[in-house]
């Protein structure tokens, strides 16, 4: 596991995000307060977790996730959109936390474009 990496879950920083979910008294309010205040990673993370729960693949996310997902409600509409619209300022603002290190590898970068792509692949399964 790395610091880094273009898949929701595969970094360090989104699989701890995800342990604190877990042991969260409440999820939709742990994962609300993660799209107004987290970190670039558990933002990402969040909104992979409202894609899984909302019935959409996530070929990328990992397995631990996906169980613990199986047989919760989905989210509602607006939780959604705000997550789509918290991954839309750190796709906006190069110099995001987080979004300043892929763009350091410039616009071209196959990993910083396989980061953005995954960004955007949530966006679309959120809606």
């Amino acid at each position: 596991m790395g610091t880094w990496s273009g898949e929701s879950f595969g970094n360090d920083d989104a699989l701890d995000w995800f342990g604190q979910l877990q042991e969260a008294p409440g999820a939709l309010p742990f994962i609300e307060e993660t799209l107004t205040s987290g970190s670039t990673e558990s933002v990402v993370a969040a909104g992979a977790v409202l894609a899984v729960l909302s019935g959409k693949d996530c070929g990328d996310v990992h397995p631990d996730v996906v169980a613990w997902c199986t047989g919760k409600a989905a989210p509602p509409a607006s939780l959604k959109q705000a997550a789509i619209d918290a991954i839309q300022a750190i796709i906006d603002d190069p110099e995001a936390d987080g979004h300043d290190t892929w763009a350091e590898l410039g616009e071209d970068d196959e990993d910083y474009l396989a980061w953005l792509s995954n960004l955007r692949s949530i966006q679309a399964r959120l809606r």
